[in-house]
């Protein structure tokens, strides 16, 4: 009997280790970026606002906003900030979750999820990110950031 329990217990602890789902998506936005000269490189700040489209997961495709700060030197950037990313229809209700984010290496992120709204109220999760220039050849800059990582979703959604 004991063995039985042993087994039984072996078989269900990795099965609820691996309760979150999978999520792939890109950020594609437009960026707006102010920097300043310091002694030792540039303190920026960023407020860029476009869409996401997701690849894998319950996720649905939306609006997004990033907004940060931190400090670029000649060994690389540091820094943190948020993204709220926005789905639903505006005239009902909106549905929202939003990342925390922080620089990791040069253009690598580490993210997890501090809030969510609405269908996504109860959330939780994290994962990485990278960054990459859309095109040199826009009159604006332009920026997409490619994610993944794993989450879990409240029981009862729409």
């Amino acid at each position: 009997m004991k063995w039985i329990l042993i087994c039984a217990l072996a078989a269900i602890v990795p099965c609820a280790a691996s309760a979150g789902e999978r999520i792939a998506g890109t950020n594609s936005y437009i960026v707006k970026e102010d920097r300043w000269p310091i002694d030792y490189g540039t303190y920026w700040r960023q407020d860029n606002g476009g869409t996401f489209s997701v690849t894998e997961g319950p996720l649905e495709d939306g609006f997004v906003q990033c907004i940060g700060a931190g400090f670029g030197t000649a060994g690389g950037s540091r820094g943190e900030g948020i993204c709220v990313f926005t789905t639903g229809d505006f005239a009902q209700s909106i549905d929202t979750f939003t990342w925390e984010w922080t620089i990791v290496s040069t253009a690598q992120n580490a993210w997890k999820v501090i809030g969510a709204t609405g269908k996504y109220a109860g959330m939780r999760g994290s994962g990485t990110a990278r960054t990459r220039i859309g095109s040199e050849f826009r009159a604006k800059r332009f920026r997409i950031t490619d994610w993944e990582g794993e989450i879990e979703m409240p029981p009862f959604r729409d």
